[in-house]
């Protein structure tokens, strides 16, 4: 933790908030989670008892204020001292939306934005946030704060086109139309600042609620084509975060039956991709996502050690290449 006594407790991140540094396509990727604004520091969709299969949104049990999250930064320039030099890819987080003014003040996230800009390796900063709140006016600032040579990819929380599975099983509130509203909004970013300034990420749930280990490979192809369309159909870039389902509390409340996605499914889904889809769309990017921000109710791991999962998984997230997940293939009911 930080060495500096004058960091409140809630401006140091909790264990399970602290990202290690891994790698991705685009080179050293770092992610960094700050403190909600917004009442308690929950998501407004997450309040209202929404997105039922995580409990991410839950925030970290405060209401965030700027100079609290001023006091993390701090803390995160200490903690992570010797890799920010190395970073080329930074995520932003902060449980909920970060375009939503109500959860990061536009100060804010305007000041986080010209610390990363002072990163010497820096090239893209991802940011996570609802489809509402992107809009032309929102999406072109963060490009304009963040500068040029360096790209915004804005994260969309989708997880699946079946507009059953993501409007009434998992309560999304996130219409179709709205999604591609958002991403003609980040189009039209493009279209006047170039597209090399601005794109998307859409976030798939793997093996989620709903779906059978006979279903998810479909599902996953289906929503990453739909993720990859649109973004062609607006002239922008889109990349795929994957993330395999695991049971929160939330998500064992609502879905009891539903178990976790297990790495052979993973394995399935990559190959699946990489033969149908990636060929149609060469420059998209995938990335397993593993970290779980301390919800997976699943505490003792079954079948292989859980870093076997996690080092196959970082080797596909930096070479793009299925062929190095083949471990996985016959580990039974390893969890991540």
């Amino acid at each position: 933790m930080s060495r500096n006594p004058s960091v409140r407790h809630w401006a140091r991140p909790a264990d399970r908030l602290l990202f290690a540094p891994t790698r991705d396509r685009y080179g050293v990727r770092l992610a960094l989670v700050f403190g909600n604004h917004a009442p308690s520091g929950q998501c407004p969709y997450y309040a209202a008892g929404t997105c039922r299969h995580c409990d991410i949104g839950a925030g970290e049990g405060t209401t965030f204020t700027s100079e609290l999250n001023r006091q993390r930064l701090a803390w995160f320039q200490e903690y992570y001292r010797q890799v920010l030099p190395k970073v080329v890819h930074l995520v932003l987080y902060n449980s909920g939306s970060l375009l939503n003014p109500t959860e990061t003040p536009v100060d804010l996230l305007d000041e986080v934005l010209a610390w990363a800009r002072s990163l010497p390796a820096l090239r893209i900063v991802s940011l996570e946030t609802r489809e509402n709140t992107v809009t032309e006016f929102s999406a072109r600032r963060v490009v304009d704060v963040l500068g040029r040579n360096r790209m915004v990819r804005v994260i969309l929380g989708v997880e699946t086109s079946d507009d059953h599975l993501r409007e009434e099983l998992l309560a999304k509130h996130m219409p179709r139309v709205a999604v591609k509203r958002a991403v003609e909004a980040i189009g039209s970013v493009a279209a006047a600042l170039g597209a090399e300034r601005i794109g998307a990420t859409f976030n798939i749930l793997v093996g989620g609620p709903g779906t059978t280990v006979r279903t998810a490979v479909d599902d996953t192809l289906t929503t990453a084509h739909f993720a990859l369309q649109s973004g062609r159909d607006a002239n922008i870039s889109v990349d795929l975060n994957l993330h395999p389902y695991y049971r929160s509390i939330r998500g064992q409340s609502h879905f009891p039956a539903q178990p976790r996605c297990s790495p052979q499914t993973v394995v399935m889904v990559v190959s699946a991709l990489a033969k149908e889809v990636i060929p149609l769309f060469p420059t998209a990017a995938l990335f397993i996502g593993t970290d779980d921000e301390g919800h997976d109710r699943d505490l003792v791991p079954l079948g292989w050690p859980a870093i076997t999962v996690r080092a196959a998984f970082e080797k596909f997230n930096k070479s793009q290449d299925p062929s190095v997940l083949g471990c996985l293939a016959e580990t039974g009911r390893a969890v991540f």
